[in-house]
């Protein structure tokens, strides 16, 4: 598949039959991520994943803490970020409604927002789970976004959809103690990786782009 290929190729995927990648294909996968460039080559990133049985066990965690009103997300991540803008609120706003309309959840009812709360819970039935992180004393999160997208980019090559959400590391207490990841890395983002259930509508949905003129400011 050419790049330009897989990056129009490529998008969300929020929900993923059970059928798992192989090993030496996320292998790959990774391997062709790591080549994603960085400031003065630091490299900064730690790539923990879940697959199999662990992934069960994390994903059987997160659904028994949501389904105990207890899914607050734990402190991870890079820490202390600031508001979001509203614009940008607004636009999440958007395709989080859109989404759940085409499910046929009302999201201005409390009971269908838990339904999408339970929905991200069960962490889109994906079968495996790249966990990207950095040691606490980085703030290379740049960096971590190149590497995010080249993963998502390799992945489609190998015909392995994915998608980029924060609900892969709103229990980071739970992710710690599967996957042994130590108290001196930050938590920063997950990746769900495999192959897209074709008989849900949700994986029909594409979310919108800004036009080009608005976004690309060109001067001869």
């Amino acid at each position: 598949m050419e790049v330009l290929e897989a990056i129009q190729a490529r998008h969300s995927v929020r929900d993923f039959i059970a059928k798992t990648v192989p090993k030496d294909i996320i292998m790959k996968i990774m391997e062709a991520a790591t080549r994603s460039p960085s400031g003065g080559n630091s490299q900064p990133w730690e790539i923990f994943i879940a697959s199999g049985t662990t992934m069960e066990n994390i994903r059987r965690a997160y659904q028994e803490r949501v389904r105990a009103d207890a899914g607050a997300p734990r402190p991870g991540g890079p820490g202390n970020l600031p508001p979001l803008p509203a614009f940008i609120q607004e636009r999440m706003t958007t395709i989080r409604n859109e989404r759940m309309k085409l499910l046929g959840l009302d999201p201005a009812d409390p009971a269908s927002g838990k339904i999408f709360i339970e929905w991200g819970s069960r962490l889109f039935g994906a079968p495996v789970m790249a966990i990207i992180c950095m040691d606490k004393g980085l703030s290379s999160t740049f960096d971590l976004g190149l590497l995010a997208q080249t993963i998502c980019l390799a992945a489609q090559s190998y015909g392995v959809d994915s998608i980029i959400a924060s609900a892969f590391v709103s229990q980071p207490d739970i992710l710690r103690q599967e996957l042994d990841i130590p108290e001196s890395m930050n938590i920063v983002i997950g990746i769900g990786l495999g192959y897209p259930n074709p008989e849900n509508i949700i994986n029909t949905y594409r979310s919108p782009r800004r036009p080009i003129q608005e976004v690309v400011r060109y001067k001869d």
